[in-house]
């Protein structure tokens, strides 16, 4: 330390410490830029709110189960072309059905967050999709749980469409 003191004392360095900004300071700065601020806003947030009646939010899921555990992966992309990917790892054992089921279910409380009311819904399990499509009954107990909760979470929806896709 005394070295560096020795080295710097040659140049003329002093340190005047900052004073702290005074919170009435800070608030007529924010109060002078309040105006143009909410204009802007005003004028920007019914673009982006858009009609959410008619915007249509798409999703895809995917799930997978081998030795080494289960996993899920979601993207859900708005109408603007943002996208929120998920990618989460299951605690427990499960089959690669319920995997496809858990995405799905994720997916479907991710969106509801976001209140999105017109979601179309893309995976590649054949049994997931006719399932929640009334084209296939579920047998199994776990599958025939799994179901009842996505078609609750379904009914919450204006709008909720599932659609199959080639797995390649």
């Amino acid at each position: 330390m005394s070295k560096w003191t020795v080295h710097l004392s040659g140049y003329d360095i002093r340190y005047d410490p900052r004073k702290a900004i005074k919170s009435q300071a800070l608030a007529d700065f924010v109060s002078d830029f309040s105006p143009a601020i909410q204009n802007l806003a005003d004028k920007e947030i019914p673009t982006l709110k858009g009609n959410k009646e008619v915007e249509v939010w798409q999703m895809h899921i995917d799930g997978a189960s081998n030795q080494r555990g289960a996993g899920v992966g979601l993207i859900l992309r708005s109408p603007h072309r943002d996208l929120i990917a998920q990618a989460v790892r299951c605690e427990f054992k499960a089959t690669n059905n319920g995997t496809e089921y858990e995405a799905l279910i994720l997916g479907m409380q991710l969106a509801l967050e976001l209140v999105v009311r017109n979601l179309q819904v893309f995976s590649d399990s054949l049994l997931i999709v006719n399932h929640m499509n009334d084209e296939y009954v579920a047998m199994d107990s776990k599958m025939i749980a799994y179901l009842k909760v996505a078609k609750e979470l379904k009914h919450k929806f204006r709008d909720c469409k599932l659609k199959p896709v080639p797995r390649d």
